[in-house]
């Protein structure tokens, strides 16, 4: 190592000013962190059930315009369940609806926010949805009289439980999407904690065994913990201050994003003030010359995910808006908090930050380090006839593991894995009473009673429907005015899919019926009416159709920002567009085998419908922190060895750097499936097989590769004129120069 890296330049300046004002800038990153949890808020976030959907999206549309007409929409998002083993007997079920019927008259004291409590029994199948011999269960819908937040919703249904006559015997829970949320919510605040914990833990034992210190890991987790503390709190105070405040869904994933990179920047810094160290730098030389050296590529790193990430808001919903500042200030924390507080730690430690193995000697025993010869499999990748077979194989498998996007289904991912919803099946109901279908009908023909028959009798009929409520059935005759409007000459039915509401199998049915749904007019002798879907399963059918239209948008942004970055960064056009087509592939790949091993191998049937979205864009943008980190040390080497040695100077220096990181990163991502949602279960997953994937075959194989058959033509323009001239590269035979 040379004085070279801390010569000039803002890097160089920065740094020596870090060093040399080190007790300031740990003091002053302490007193941050307790004037953030002194003045600043906690995170809390929505508890409200966020989705990709504009105001104007028909469900919602259709969902406004059955209130407007009826007072109230037909879906309940709330549900009482009373069951028992041997099922409910007559005079039980009598009194519940007894009971029922006296909250929708406003009768029952603290429950005058639920406008009506509909029951239904599983007794006879009579009920929509009810099968036939099941012991009896009620099920209760509770319609508020007006919009309410899930906290209150789940606390007046707790009332209703608390109120109504259960038999003593009886089982009652709360079931429905606001419950399947509220215990997510639960879920994801008690195992948080024991995760963020866990993902230490394994920091601890990584960090300690690679450099052999005792004191590397603390240092490592005090700035992890400087960093947690200040930007969960940041995060809040922006969503107080802009309005744009994420869901609390999004705190798993911050954690994960955060502790992540801090810790990979950190063991950055470990190793680079190592090497500096054993060249005889003195310590204020070594953590100067390491910061100076690393402050560019960690900068630029942190850039690259923050204005990646920022690409969220290039969306049209509120939804991705929420998401993008706290993952871009999740980024700029980490950035901020590494580039100052490191170096300062390391300046203060010195030699100390690695005890009790020490930095060890130096490959000569003393003076400047030896040149190592480069491993073999390095020298072999800088062949044209190796390069060109090694980017061959991984490209293939890359394309052939991405292939199996094309059977990628998503769905809301609400009721799978939760107590909430499961039960309505035991008690004999189908899966989809939970949240039925609304279609609301309008035109000529909608109140006619023939019609209504005909039309309920063709819905009855669509793959996957269980069944059917129209205004003639028996419970909407006792209040017509709720299902008929001779007014508005609308009508509405409740339609019951064979499958939880929310998730891809009723997305599908209910999409076929829509398409089917003019020809079911007309032949039910309303060709002139219309029909509109409105319910939890047509909203979930329209948040993925969002999805897809945002990924494209969002994925191009991302792609552009990552490469305009790694343009300036690199000083280079083709270099940049070939890394980005890898990080491309590297995603798609990772989707890919994760929609075989969810869908195929664990017979999920989807991918929870924000997870392939949220993963491409993190997935873009911290790919592009380990091209900056391997190719800039190439980039570097090449300017005074050529391109060939310098794949086989950098190579060696980094690998183990990003084999530690991306080990680091991947577990810190795969721990948050120990979260017992479906969702953070995939996004664990993708995640940590996308970073494995990046960091161990495509960093490590395919990245030298393509830079050696690319040779001088991939620094074009601006970094081609550093390469030394073609005749003056060390060029091995069989080497591309």
């Amino acid at each position: 190592m040379g004085d070279e890296d801390t010569r000039g330049g803002i890097a160089g300046g920065l740094s020596r000013a870090i060093v040399v004002l080190r007790h300031l800038v740990v003091l002053g990153w302490i007193a941050a962190v307790v004037a953030a949890v002194v003045y600043l808020p906690a995170l809390g976030g929505s508890g409200e059930l966020d989705l990709p959907l504009p105001d104007d999206a028909a469900p919602l549309t259709a969902e406004a315009r059955s209130a407007e007409i009826f007072g109230a929409p037909l879906t309940s998002r709330t549900q009482v369940l009373v069951t028992r083993p041997g099922g409910l007997s007559a005079p039980e079920q009598a009194e519940l609806a007894r009971f029922a019927l006296s909250v929708s008259r406003g009768e029952v004291p603290g429950l005058e926010e639920i406008g009506a409590a509909v029951p239904l029994t599983s007794a006879g199948g009579v009920a929509p949805g009810a099968q036939e011999g099941a012991p009896a269960s009620i099920l209760t819908y509770l319609l508020f009289r007006e919009q309410r937040s899930i906290p209150r919703q789940i606390a007046l249904g707790e009332a209703y439980i608390a109120q109504a006559p259960v038999p003593e015997d009886a089982t009652t829970a709360l079931t429905g999407s606001t419950a399947a949320r509220d215990q997510q919510l639960g879920t994801i605040n008690d195992r948080l904690p024991w995760v963020v914990a866990i993902t230490l833990a394994l920091i601890v034992v990584v960090v300690g065994l690679v450099f052999g210190s005792v004191v590397a890991p603390l240092l490592v987790l005090g700035v992890v913990g400087v960093a947690y503390v200040i930007d969960l709190r940041l995060i809040a105070w922006v969503g107080e201050h802009t309005g744009i405040a994420a869901s609390q869904d999004i705190e798993p994933v911050v954690s994960a994003l955060l502790i992540g990179i801090v810790t990979d920047y950190a063991i950055f810094y470990l190793f680079r003030t190592r090497a500096r160290l054993r060249d005889g730098d003195t310590t204020r030389a070594a953590a100067a010359g390491a910061s100076a050296h690393m402050m560019a590529i960690v900068a630029t790193a942190g850039l690259t995910t923050a204005l990646g990430t920022a690409t969220l808001l290039v969306g049209d919903v509120d939804f991705f808006r929420a998401f993008a500042p706290a993952l871009v200030i999740t980024a700029l924390t980490g950035v901020v908090v590494s580039v100052t507080l490191v170096p300062a730690l390391l300046a203060l430690l010195g030699r100390a930050a690695y005890w009790p193995r020490g930095v060890g000697a130096t490959a000569s025993g003393t003076g400047p380090r030896r040149a190592h010869r480069a491993p073999l499999a390095t020298r072999l990748l800088t062949t044209r006839a190796v390069a060109a077979l090694t980017a061959v194989v991984v490209i293939g498998g890359l394309v052939f593991a991405a292939a199996q996007i094309r059977h990628l289904e998503m769905g809301l991912g609400l009721t799978s894995g939760l107590a909430p919803g499961a039960g309505v099946t035991e008690a004999g109901f189908a899966p989809g009473v939970t949240a039925p279908t609304e279609v609301l009908v309008e035109g000529p023909g909608a109140v006619d009673p023939a019609v209504q028959g005909r039309l309920r009798d063709a819905l009855r009929a669509q793959p996957g429907v269980a069944d059917v409520v129209g205004p003639a059935d028996p419970v909407p005759s006792l209040a017509p005015d709720l299902v008929v409007s001779q007014e508005a000459q609308a009508s509405r039915f409740a339609v019951v899919f064979d499958a939880p509401p929310t998730e891809s199998a009723a997305i599908d049915d209910l999409e076929r019926m829509e398409e089917a749904l003019p020809t079911l007019l007309a032949g039910a002798g309303a060709p002139q009416a219309t029909a509109a879907l409105a319910g939890d399963t047509a909203i979930a059918a329209a948040s993925v159709d969002a999805m897809t239209t945002e990924l494209l948008r969002v994925g191009g942004a991302a792609l552009l920002v990552n490469l305009i970055l790694l343009a300036v960064f690199l000083r280079a056009l083709v270099a940049p567009l070939y890394l980005l087509v890898a990080n491309a592939l590297t995603v798609a790949a990772t989707l890919g085998i994760a929609t075989w091993f969810f869908q195929d191998v664990l017979d999920q049937g989807q991918l929870v419908y924000y997870v392939p979205f949220a993963t491409a864009v993190l997935l873009l943008a911290l790919g592009s922190d380990y091209n900056i980190f391997l190719v800039g040390g190439i980039w570097r080497a090449a300017q005074t060895r050529g391109i060939v040695e310098g794949i086989r100077t950098a190579m060696p220096q980094a690998s183990l750097t990003i084999t530690v990181a991306g080990l680091v990163l991947a577990g810190s991502f795969g721990l948050l499936a120990l979260v017992p949602v479906d969702a953070l279960h995939q996004f664990a997953f993708v995640m940590a097989l996308g970073v494995a994937l990046d960091a161990f075959v495509v960093r490590a194989f395919l990245v030298p590769a393509l830079i050696a058959l690319f040779g001088r033509t991939g620094f074009w323009p601006g970094a081609r004129r550093a390469l030394p001239p073609p005749g003056e590269e060390p060029a091995p035979d069989g080497a591309t120069a």
